[in-house]
């Protein structure tokens, strides 16, 4: 990991070198989304209508050596800014590109890949700790597309600070976490497996240790996963395994195990519908817990507009032992 941030940094220093840059374009982009959701097993109140919605600003230009540079900045629903990243692409006439970002991260890009037609199974109700690195915070990320001609692609970040947010002013510095307040890195290899169509795997790997940086003592959390998904004709099927390990504060180390299973089909161009299963199961000194999220979902689109209905039922919710709740939910989701 650490020749890999080197490689990093050293074409982010050639990229940056290059100032002659072609006229470029800025844009505007985002999309609404507007959903009934309604459950039981729990305390409901409130109006189940809601609304979401989301904008990213663009640009994009190209250096005189045919480096591509882009930008992107998100805007929350508060009209607040949000993440930001600045991307070199073809960086040395290469499939390689070097960003600085806090939008997502190699392994949070693959926390759950089995198929569904619009929802995740634990996406509308209990909870579950599962991998996802350091999104959210500002670092350094290299993703070839194609390594050595393999057809896989390689993405790998590292920070020097999990938790210190987005990116400051201009000659500025992150705040820091109280209790995480050390580097981490990060790197995912995935891509379809040669002369067998349809068939896709992936592995990641995450760790962060604020060994005696901590308020609270020790720190250190490692994450990984894998999956396999196989696609033919209308239909595909995945199964991915995640494992979180959080030490924290000198407490008893707690371990989540989770596990995916889905498939797909795809009834028409416009027309998905998914099963989806999950099971997480959190283990910390004398206590075992597993909950266990069934759910079966659609999705109709038109042009820019999506309809997206899922129903959804768990057990152990929020890994309370006997705590059943299910939910339903319908939205309309319009690009532009």
């Amino acid at each position: 990991m650490k020749n890999i941030t080197k490689v990093g940094l050293s074409a982010l220093a050639g990229a940056l070198a290059i100032t002659s840059v072609n006229a470029g374009e800025m844009s505007i982009s985002g999309s609404m989304e507007a959903s009934y959701t309604k459950g039981s097993g729990y305390l409901t109140t409130g109006n189940p209508l809601g609304m979401d919605k989301e904008l990213s600003v663009t640009g994009s230009g190209e250096l005189d050596d045919g480096t591509t540079v882009s930008y992107k900045q998100t805007i929350t629903d508060a009209m607040a800014f949000n993440d930001s990243e600045l991307v070199f692409g073809n960086v040395l006439g290469t499939t390689a590109s070097v960003a600085m970002t806090s939008t997502g991260s190699p392994i949070s890009a693959i926390d759950d890949v089995t198929p569904t037609a619009f929802e995740e199974a634990n996406a509308l109700i209990g909870s579950i700790d599962d991998v996802n690195g350091m999104d959210g915070t500002y670092g350094i990320r290299v993703t070839m597309a194609d390594v050595m001609g393999t057809g896989f692609k390689l993405d790998a970040m590292y920070t020097t600070d999990v938790g210190s947010g987005d990116a400051q002013a201009d000659n500025g510095t992150s705040g820091e976490d109280g209790n995480v307040t050390d580097d981490g890195k990060e790197i995912t290899i995935t891509g379809s497996v040669p002369m067998v169509e349809g068939l896709d795997v992936g592995v990641g790997f995450y760790t962060v240790d604020g060994k005696g940086k901590s308020s609270a003592g020790e720190y250190g959390q490692d994450e990984g996963t894998a999956y396999i998904k196989y696609s033919t004709g209308p239909v595909s099927l995945g199964y991915q395994k995640g494992v979180v390990t959080d030490y924290t504060g000198g407490a008893e180390e707690t371990q989540f195990t989770n596990q995916y299973y889905g498939i797909s089909y795809k009834v028409s161009d416009a027309l998905s519908v998914s099963y989806n299963e999950m099971d997480s199961r959190r283990v910390v000194g004398g206590s075992d817990v597993e909950q266990d999220f069934d759910s079966i979902s659609l999705s109709y689109t038109v042009g820019g507009m999506t309809i997206g209905v899922a129903d959804a039922e768990v057990s152990n919710a929020s890994y309370t032992s006997g705590r059943t709740m299910d939910e339903t939910s319908v939205s309309l989701s319009i690009a532009f």
